[in-house]
């Protein structure tokens, strides 16, 4: 928690628009060098922790508009994956606080394992010839991916975006 009321900013911080686009170019570089795996998940995240709705909501749009545009899948597979994030986020923070570390690592396991699903049935839906090999390196490096992205994201934030609160 912050000492600074809600709405004023200690200097150093950025303005919403100036983070956010920072994270979204960095986000889109690391997924590039990794070989796709996914570094936007961990963004909604922190917003979906902090409580900040209407930033999740036109997030989610544009990153949705990303992902589809950068990929060679269907449209849709996008929207299924954050719908389903969204989906876990509500059901699982009703068990563990979203600040606790606890819940931090099996949500981002349990959003691995759907980011897999959802991928491997888009992949099999459109019957697209390639060879499916054994799923948990992939969710492995994606958990890791998470959590490391998550870890350094909310330091950041806390640092110089939003408001200092998380």
């Amino acid at each position: 928690m912050s000492a600074v009321p809600y709405g004023h900013r200690r200097t150093g911080y950025l303005s919403d628009p100036v983070w956010r686009t920072g994270y979204l170019v960095i986000a889109l570089w690391a997924q590039e060098m990794s070989g796709g795996l996914d570094f936007l998940a961990p963004g909604l995240l922190v917003c979906l922790q902090t409580g900040r709705w209407w930033t999740v909501v036109w997030l989610t749009v544009l990153w949705t508009l990303v992902q589809e545009g950068l990929g060679s899948l269907a449209f849709g597979v996008a929207v299924l994956y954050y719908a389903g994030m969204f989906g876990f986020f509500l059901l699982t923070r009703w068990v563990l606080e979203p600040e606790n570390p606890l819940f931090i690592l099996l949500f981002s396991l349990v959003l691995s394992v759907w980011a897999w699903l959802v991928l491997s049935g888009a992949i099999s839906f459109q019957e697209i010839g390639t060879r499916m090999h054994s799923p948990w390196p992939w969710i492995a490096q994606q958990w890791l991916a998470y959590l490391c992205f998550w870890v350094v994201m909310l330091a950041a934030y806390r640092r110089w975006g939003g408001h200092g609160r998380v």
